[in-house]
């Protein structure tokens, strides 16, 4: 009413207020008819959007031009229509697997629409050309969904196929580097533990590189262990853990061979020579004392254990092991000619000569022997080793603190008693076979005979004692 009793009526901004009001009036007496309402679009990801723009509300040829309003509209909707469509890649992950994302393009797809409909002007170039765009926009929303099916259609349920793969790599971790020495059946475990490692950590990485291209997996705050989705970070996390992995299981191998490799190359350098001795040398103690045969039974054990730690580790793997079986052949053929050197050392251990035959040293050895409190046991012949009873004599001290103090110069004095021992004895030495308690080995061992005039509050005096004695060498009783 307002347009209609303006006195402005032959100004142009007046006709074209007039020509707008009338499209309006025809556009919403077109709305209320029955059957007029232009038809949605269907959804992108259930069936293919028509294959033609949406229909007019009125025909070409009653509807007003456009008014320079909406002609600004109309042109600003190419630049939404064209701008969607652009923004679909085409490549890579489809967002299309999101339903979410699929809801949101079908939605602005309808609201095209329903803003084509706004505009019946289909002559109009600028009409045209935006339903052309909307055309090419749905277009390519089909062709995008329809990728995004083939997709699917090759991942499968991707975010299971990731669960999966996570499980699987927490199952069979990269087993521990074995310590050496270790057995057959240590060795059989971890090469099956590492194989089952190797075929997941190698299997994953297949899968891995087959969902990566192919997945639609945005990235999100949380974790999957939260009950966050997997996204592209997690595939991510994933290959370079399966990638590690597999190093990891590399350089357990090497750094273990390695190890092994060090370790013969010092049993041949070493083990192997150690005991080399003429058993009728000086030396010949080394196959007749009792320390000194236990040490070469421990390190010949202990050589071959690594020897065979090194045969358990290639064969279990399927490698050569000759190089350590040679070596363990070496560590055999040491331990045996040990043992013989042994027993010809043996066979030739003798008592020593006797430097003296004094009936009364003699006599006070066989009481030393055989005093109980020693425990010297079932013995066999003595001998002197020192020709005559020697003195000796020897003194002691020791300080008993009273008092101590700091002067203002910083020095510390203290103060106390100091008590001095003059220790004065005869000894002489003897040798005498001992047989070793519940065993038939005998060993020569080296006794000093003391007899104390003077010493400390424990000093036993004036009697012979038993000072200080050494088992040594190994003696058959045969060779007494």
């Amino acid at each position: 009413e307002r347009l209609q009793s303006s006195s402005h009526q032959s100004d142009p901004s007046w006709q074209e207020a007039d020509q707008r009001f009338t499209a309006l009036k025809t556009q919403l007496q077109q709305l209320t008819e029955p059957g007029s309402a232009a038809p949605s679009a269907a959804a992108v990801a259930s069936a293919p959007a028509p294959a033609t723009p949406p229909p007019a509300v009125a025909s070409a040829s009653t509807a007003p031009a456009l008014a320079s309003g909406q002609r600004v509209q109309v042109k600003k909707l190419i630049r939404d229509i064209t701008a969607a469509r652009e923004r679909l890649v085409g490549d890579g992950p489809s967002p299309f697997q999101d339903a979410q994302e699929v809801s949101a393009r079908q939605k602005r797809l309808k609201q095209f629409e329903e803003a084509l409909a706004r505009y019946p002007q289909l002559d109009d170039p600028d009409v045209q050309t935006a339903r052309a765009a909307y055309e090419q926009l749905r277009q390519a929303l089909s062709a995008e969904f329809q990728r995004a099916r083939e997709q699917l259609a090759q991942l499968g349920d991707a975010q299971q196929r990731l669960a999966t793969i996570e499980a699987n790599s927490r199952t069979y971790p990269v087993p521990a580097v074995l310590t050496v020495p270790f057995t057959q059946a240590d060795a059989a475990a971890w090469a099956d533990a590492a194989g089952k490692a190797r075929t997941v950590a190698e299997h994953n990485l297949k899968e891995l590189q087959a969902i990566a291209p192919l997945a639609y997996l945005p990235n999100n705050p949380g974790t999957p262990q939260t009950g966050a989705p997997y996204d592209a970070q997690d595939v991510d996390r994933l290959q370079r853990n399966s990638q590690a992995a597999l190093q990891q299981l590399q350089q357990g191998y090497e750094q273990m061979a390695a190890d092994l490799t060090s370790r013969l190359t010092q049993i041949e350098n070493d083990v192997l020579t150690r005991f080399r001795v003429d058993p009728s040398g000086e030396r010949a103690w080394i196959y007749l004392r009792k320390e000194s045969v236990a040490e070469a039974d421990r390190t010949f054990a202990d050589a071959l254990a690594q020897a065979r730690s090194a045969v358990f580790l290639e064969e279990s793997l399927g490698r050569d092991a000759s190089a350590a079986k040679a070596v363990i052949a070496k560590i055999e053929q040491a331990r045996q000619a040990f043992t013989d050197n042994r027993s010809a050392a043996l066979s030739a251990s003798r008592l020593p000569e006797a430097k003296s035959r004094n009936k009364e040293m003699l006599a006070i050895a066989k009481k030393i022997v055989e005093n109980p409190k020693y425990e010297f046991g079932e013995y066999g012949p003595i001998v002197l080793t020192t020709g005559e009873v020697v003195e000796r004599e020897r003194k002691d001290s020791e300080i008993e603190i009273d008092d101590a103090d700091i002067t203002l110069s910083g020095e510390l004095k203290m103060s106390g008693t100091q008590t001095t021992w003059t220790y004065k004895w005869k000894e002489f030495k003897f040798a005498v076979p001992l047989k070793e308690a519940g065993t038939d080995d005998w060993h020569v061992w080296w006794i000093t005979a003391k007899n104390f005039s003077s010493g400390g509050s424990r000093t036993p005096l004036n009697t012979w004692v038993s000072g200080e004695a050494t088992q040594g060498n190994r003696i058959l009783r045969k060779n007494f």
